[in-house]
């Protein structure tokens, strides 16, 4: 996986709570730049309330507003594409928000409407996006052209009920998500983050696999499932992190820094270790099907290349443990004499980390799975390698593999693996 761009969300992710960039933060969009790779934002906000982050970051790629109903240029002036909300579906929407007890806030691309000037969270927006609301009498005046309406709420049950209310009865009309903790956002039903990084790799001319997204809300997630690389914040909800490749840090603890720096650049290719993994590994974790064994004319054999490289890997002082439902791995490993090699039998990669002692991000999974590949990336593990014995190589990158190959073998860098080690492996 090569990242050509990043793109983050804003509040909640690029910002401190109180709204600031750190110098952490500024240093670290400026590394990206240095290697040449792109960075931009996607935000809830209307494209002017994002013209302060577009000039302290210097940005120049397309910014997405109002989660990616409008896609603009850095120069917030030209838009490239809007999803505006159809006026019927518009007016179902505010009604449903007023029943529920929400206060209506309506956005176009460059105005912000509201009808209580004293109402919950307006002073707060004021200070967010630069610039003051125009106060109408019926907010239903302005519903055409409407991009993005706000259902405003501090009372945090209130707007989860509410949120649930208006999926049901707008069901595919229109996008409905919390964007932060008082706020519901519902926009045209093409205009969400998942659509974003579809645009931006349309737009930019990428792969949507070389794009890495970060996020900390519910309406992030689409965001985080589309791109190579989904990294969710240390503040987002456990439902968040559990589809995101990685978890960095909170926004009160530079997290944008760190994930760029931990999972973004990192370390080149060149640097990876002589078992061809990245250098703070310090556990390898191995699935039992298709990856320790293989079936030949209907019964279970050991596989050489996977048990030299159990091997390097113990002798470089890596844990080691088996992936594999109740005590089918040991049982198999114990009958060809190695399971003393392993240093624990889980089944699962999560469970895995914890048994040998390391944090997931430490930890690398080889799986030849889908659905194991989905499991390694669920528990954060800080890489996967995928084993293509089936030809499925392609697919394993898709669930998000950071390498395939078909032999374990072909990570060794040359003269890995001592004489005596060779002899140990063709003994067993």
């Amino acid at each position: 996986m090569s990242i050509k761009l990043v793109i983050a969300d804003v509040d909640g992710t690029l910002v401190t709570p109180e709204k600031t960039l750190t110098p952490a933060t500024c240093a670290a969009v400026d590394r990206l730049r240095a290697a040449g790779i792109a960075f931009t934002i996607t935000s809830g906000r209307p494209p002017r309330g994002m013209a302060k982050l577009i000039e302290a970051l210097r940005l120049t790629a397309p910014i997405a507003a109002f989660n990616g109903a409008v896609y603009i240029e850095a120069d917030l002036r030209t838009v490239l594409a809007q999803h505006t909300i159809p006026s019927t579906v518009a007016r179902a929407v505010v009604d449903d928000l007023r029943e529920s007890g929400l206060d209506v806030w309506v956005y176009h691309c460059v105005d912000w409407y509201i009808t209580r000037p004293d109402g919950p969270r307006v002073a707060r927006e004021i200070g967010n996006v630069g610039f003051r609301p125009t106060v109408v009498r019926d907010i239903h005046d302005v519903l055409d052209g409407a991009v993005k309406i706000v259902g405003v709420s501090e009372n945090h049950e209130l707007l989860a009920r509410a949120e649930a209310a208006l999926a049901e009865r707008v069901g595919a009309d229109a996008t409905a998500a919390r964007s932060s903790t008082a706020y519901i956002d519902v926009t045209h039903p093409e205009a969400n983050k998942g659509t974003v990084v579809r645009e931006a790799a349309r737009l930019l001319h990428l792969p949507i696999e070389d794009i890495a997204t970060l996020g900390d809300m519910p309406n992030d997630v689409p965001m985080l499932e589309a791109a190579g690389m989904g990294i969710a914040m240390g503040n987002a909800s456990d439902d968040v992190k559990r589809v995101a490749r990685h978890v960095t840090r909170s926004n009160e603890e530079d997290g944008f820094a760190h994930a760029v720096d931990e999972f973004i650049l990192g370390e080149p290719p060149i640097a990876r270790t002589a078992l061809g993994l990245p250098p703070r590994s310090r556990a390898c974790l191995f699935s039992l099907d298709g990856v320790l064994t293989q079936r030949q004319h209907d019964h279970v054999e050991i596989d050489g290349g996977s048990l030299r490289y159990v091997l390097a890997a113990r002798g470089a002082g890596l844990r080691t443990a088996v992936v594999s439902p109740g005590a089918r791995g040991r049982e198999i490993l114990a009958s060809a004499g190695v399971d003393d090699l392993f240093d624990a039998f889980v089944d699962g990669p999560s469970a895995a980390a914890r048994a040998v002692g390391v944090d997931a991000e430490d930890a690398v999974l080889f799986d030849g799975a889908p659905d194991g590949i989905d499991a390694g990336r669920l528990a954060h593990l800080g890489y996967v390698v995928g084993v293509d014995r089936q030809g499925r190589g392609a697919e394993l990158r898709r669930h998000g593999a950071d390498v395939v190959v078909s032999d374990l073998a072909a990570l060794f860098a040359p003269g890995v693996l001592s004489d005596d080690q060779r002899i140990g492996v063709e003994g067993v």
